[in-house]
């Protein structure tokens, strides 16, 4: 079971890959296609009702054109959206 930490870390990355997926104007559907990650992966970890891997978390990163190491960190240090 996640540490109340690790799970709010996570719950900050989904925040800021929403915030940048949302900034660049794509839908859900549209982050599904480019990353390859399922849409209910994507939806249900926006809603965070599920959390998904983190090989999952990196593809939609990279779909975005986003520095992972960056975002790890922004997250990290409790930046959120």
């Amino acid at each position: 079971m996640p540490s109340a930490d690790s799970e709010a870390y996570v719950r900050r990355l989904i925040d800021l890959l929403r915030s940048a997926r949302t900034a660049a104007g794509l839908s859900q559907q549209k982050l599904a296609a480019l990353s390859g990650v399922d849409l209910g992966v994507i939806s249900r970890a926006e809603r965070h009702e599920r959390i998904p891997s983190l090989a999952a978390l990196r593809d939609l990163a990279i779909a975005l054109q986003l520095d992972w190491g960056l975002l790890c960190s922004q997250a990290g240090n409790g930046e959120g959206v």
